[in-house]
């Protein structure tokens, strides 16, 4: 039997380690920090993503991603602050059009949304501008020869040269309900703010060259510090 995990890539709710399951890997277990996937650059800031969160290693223990490397380089990835949401689409389409290839290849574009009702909106918008867009269903991408746009979520389990991550706004990610659990229901408050941190953590590193993130009015705290409001 061979198994593999990230339990920093825990978007939903399955918690349980694997003793409980009856499968031990105490001592028989191998950490792999080694990323051929992602550039330095984009791990670093993914890392930086996942904020003071105590993550589980599978086995009741805790994990880190100290000493996580990648043998990849690239630019860094870049931060963007709008005034509105408007502003922030012209944005993403300016980014969009400074990475498509000139030859007229497959783009390699992700453009992930932290709500399902902004994948039409953002699709609608590029294609309304020039650029083919297409959402990512269920099954996966409607049309593969597009810059693709889907919810955070449906970006697990895929891989592009250039992503963007949009909408990453205060009072957006994490959602205004996750407040209302502070008090009323501490453990599933935390529960709510770790999977917020995995799903950004999932969405940049879905990017193997270059990574854009933005958002209008007010930066997420989940962000690095300092960034322009």
């Amino acid at each position: 039997m061979f198994l593999a995990g990230d339990t920093h890539q825990r978007i939903y709710d399955n918690y349980v380690s694997l003793g409980s399951l009856g499968i031990a890997i105490r001592g028989r277990s191998t950490r792999l920090t080694l990323s051929y996937r992602s550039t330095h650059e984009i791990l670093t800031v993914a890392e930086g993503l996942l904020g003071s969160e105590e993550w589980d290693d599978l086995d009741g223990g805790t994990e880190t991603l100290a000493g996580y490397r990648s043998v990849l380089r690239g630019p860094q990835p870049s931060f963007h602050g709008y005034t509105s949401w408007e502003g922030e689409l012209a944005g993403i389409v300016r980014q969009v059009k400074d990475w498509l290839p000139a030859d007229g290849t497959s783009p390699s574009i992700g453009i992930a949304v932290p709500e399902r009702r902004l994948m039409p909106e953002v699709e609608d918008y590029l294609n309304s501008r020039g650029v083919v867009a297409a959402s990512i269903g269920p099954d996966g991408p409607r049309q593969l020869d597009a810059v693709h746009v889907g919810t955070l979520h449906r970006f697990k389990g895929l891989e592009y040269q250039r992503m963007i991550v949009a909408d990453v706004s205060d009072g957006v990610i994490p959602a205004p309900r996750v407040e209302y659990l502070r008090h009323s229901d501490p453990l599933r408050y935390q529960r709510e703010i770790k999977q917020a941190h995995s799903l950004l953590f999932v969405a940049a590193t879905r990017a193997r060259d270059s990574l854009m993130m933005s958002w209008h009015g007010k930066p997420s705290p989940f962000l690095p510090p300092g960034l322009p409001a």
